[in-house]
């Protein structure tokens, strides 16, 4: 089973309103930063808004270090981007992370940070993530990710967030 970490609240409300949360933590082992989980309180589907309740089904992660958080603050202050709390401290868990993680979001300035960090090899898009998961339209399409990355401070990889066709 892959390890995937779901970066930002967008990308679990998203998956909640697609039906699809239950089928990526079949396929996927998913972690989730505390702050993150907090964020994602609701979704909206069917014009109502639904409680999300994602503690039994994913790894929360409560030990990011001080340290790897004054890091990612710093590289985003230095880049000019404005990184939320559940991101940062995602991104700060991903950069100091032994184990092999992979990071999924859409945020735009997150996708600009972790290539800015050149952390674009433990990336993914979410649409890449999802594949063959059912999902009949395109969500968070790699040209998506493309664009947000064209604008980058640093170059990018050719394979980042696994873009090749």
């Amino acid at each position: 089973m892959k390890k995937l970490l779901l970066l930002d609240a967008d990308v679990i409300m998203d998956l909640h309103t697609l039906g699809l949360f239950e089928k990526i933590t079949k396929t996927y082992e998913v972690s989730v930063a505390r702050t993150v989980v907090d964020e994602a309180q609701y979704f909206k589907s069917g014009g109502k808004r639904h409680k999300i309740d994602i503690g039994d089904s994913v790894t929360i992660i409560d030990n990011v270090d001080i340290k790897s958080l004054m890091h990612v603050r710093n590289e985003a202050k230095e880049a000019w981007l404005g990184i939320d709390p559940g991101e940062l401290e995602s991104i700060a868990y991903l950069s100091a992370a032994e184990e092999k993680v992979t990071f999924c979001t859409c945020d735009k300035a997150a996708i600009k940070l972790i290539s800015y960090m050149e952390l674009e090899a433990k990336s993914i898009s979410v649409e890449k993530a999802v594949k063959g998961q059912g999902i009949t339209k395109r969500i968070y399409t790699r040209d998506i990710l493309k664009k947000c990355l064209g604008s980058v401070l640093r170059t990018a990889k050719p394979d980042a967030f696994n873009l090749k066709s």
